[in-house]
């Protein structure tokens, strides 16, 4: 079983290296079945950016129920170097559990067991009692490992979890989003030793088998079987519902399926009630092999839009090309005429020089109205700097300065007030000066006059 387990996370390893070489996106779709669940998430791993494909309610508060041993799970893993260490149940680990009708392996006081057989029977069989012992062993005391639950799931940035205890025993303080859970398993799919544990579907310890709680992952359960699903927690209380977290691998696609607050309804009208949380993780799976497909929508170097170029010679703009390659999952009946390429951040023009390859901005792939990606844009070629545009271009920004204008504003005002001054004090002379014009005329006229009427008498002889 565990060769299976480890060949199955080998081959999932493989492919998310595989594909997540190409930089790649996906929208999010409503998909076309039927579902039951309050809250779900549907996200791929084939690319490292993890996109959602589907979503629901994904941000409502939920109950997990035992989907809460994820974390617990992960807490050790994250604290614990040596699992083959060894720990006992205290009486206190065993009091916690009384009257409560958790699911338990019926551990007892003073038994001894290494942290990896405690974390086989938290994941494979839920049973709260191996939780409480690693509880108390990796936190000290059950108080202090709660603490280091809820700092685990801050570090990942779950924003609207809290949780109260290790095992996931309803209280009403104790909640989470289907967000944060696909958050923490995220993280978690991540973790070989924990990818190992997750997906054993049967473990034995001290005589007695204990079956994983996924149905999906047992071909007896005709009605949850799913021989694409492995791993990895299920979760279920009167509050919390139904919920399973597991991921599913076909035809090189591989998906995680967060379902939470599953109803059990008569799901085949056969007098039969069924989990749907089981019935909803297939649905979901079988929707996005069907109906998504990664999609090259952009090449490398495929023309995509221009921008102007200042100071550039022999070339006023420049074309701008997709950097790299873009892949991303949309319906599988795309049609890539319905593709729209819009520029984002494009600046009003780049100066020369321009190498080419040089980042000029990015662009949104956009499918129904959907951004199924991002490309980054560069210049197609280059472009050499002209030093006569750059001269005359700096001319025009610097008489285009506002400052530059307000001066010579200034300068033609002074102008103006400067040249009516000169003008008047000419008006101003020239008046003064015909006035003494005028007026010595006048004193010239009075004299003629005053001589004729007065001659003077002739030079006396000598």
């Amino acid at each position: 079983m565990k060769r299976i387990s480890s060949l199955f996370l080998a081959l999932l390893l493989s492919a998310v290296l595989l594909i997540s070489a190409m930089p790649a996106g996906a929208a999010v779709y409503t998909p076309d079945v039927d579902l039951y669940s309050e809250a779900y998430m549907l996200i791929n791993l084939d690319d490292g950016s993890y996109p959602v494909v589907a979503q629901k309610n994904q941000d409502e508060k939920m109950y997990p129920a035992s989907l809460t041993k994820i974390v617990t799970a992960m807490v050790t893993l994250n604290n614990v170097p040596d699992l083959s260490a060894t720990t006992s149940v205290s009486q206190s680990a065993y009091d916690v559990l009384l009257g409560t009708g958790a699911q338990v392996a019926n551990l007892k006081v003073g038994e001894t067991l290494t942290i990896e057989q405690l974390l086989y029977l938290t994941m494979v069989h839920s049973a709260c009692d191996a939780t409480e012992v690693l509880a108390e062993y990796v936190g000290g005391s059950r108080e202090g490992f709660v603490q280091m639950m809820n700092d685990y799931a801050a570090s990942l940035g779950c924003e609207g979890t809290n949780f109260v205890n290790p095992d996931g025993l309803h209280d009403d303080n104790h909640y989470t989003t289907a967000s944060d859970m696909a958050k923490i398993a995220l993280d978690a799919v991540q973790n070989s030793t924990f990818m190992k544990i997750s997906t054993t579907v049967q473990y034995e310890y001290n005589g007695t088998n204990f079956y994983h709680t996924n149905l999906m992952l047992r071909s007896g359960y005709v009605s949850y079987y799913y021989k694409y699903a492995k791993g990895i927690k299920t979760g279920s209380t009167d509050a919390a519902g139904y919920c399973v977290i597991t991921t599913a691998s076909k035809d090189g696609y591989n998906y995680l399926a967060v379902v939470m607050g599953a109803p059990v309804i008569d799901y085949n009208n056969d007098g039969y009630k069924e989990k749907c949380s089981f019935i909803d993780a297939a649905t979901l799976f079988n929707w996005a092999f069907n109906s998504l497909k990664y999609s090259t929508l952009v090449q490398q170097n495929e023309i995509l839009d221009e921008v102007a170029v200042k100071d550039g010679k022999d070339a006023d703009s420049v074309r701008l090309v997709a950097k790299t390659d873009i892949a991303a999952i949309v319906p599988a009946s795309l049609d890539k005429s319905t593709v729209i390429i819009k520029s984002q951040n494009k600046p009003e023009y780049v100066s020369a020089p321009i190498q080419q390859g040089d980042d000029v901005c990015t662009a949104d792939i956009i499918y129904g109205d959907e951004v199924v990606a991002t490309v980054e844009l560069v210049a197609a070629q280059s472009v050499e700097l002209s030093t006569f545009l750059k001269v005359i271009n700096a001319v025009k920004a610097f008489f285009g300065l506002t400052l530059v204008k307000i001066i010579f504003l200034l300068i033609l005002l002074f102008i103006i007030v400067y040249v009516s001054m000169v003008v008047s004090n000419y008006k101003k002379k020239e008046a003064r000066r015909r006035k003494r014009a005028e007026a010595a005329e006048k004193q010239e006229e009075q004299k003629s006059n005053y001589d004729d009427n007065n001659p003077l008498p002739p030079p006396a002889r000598r």
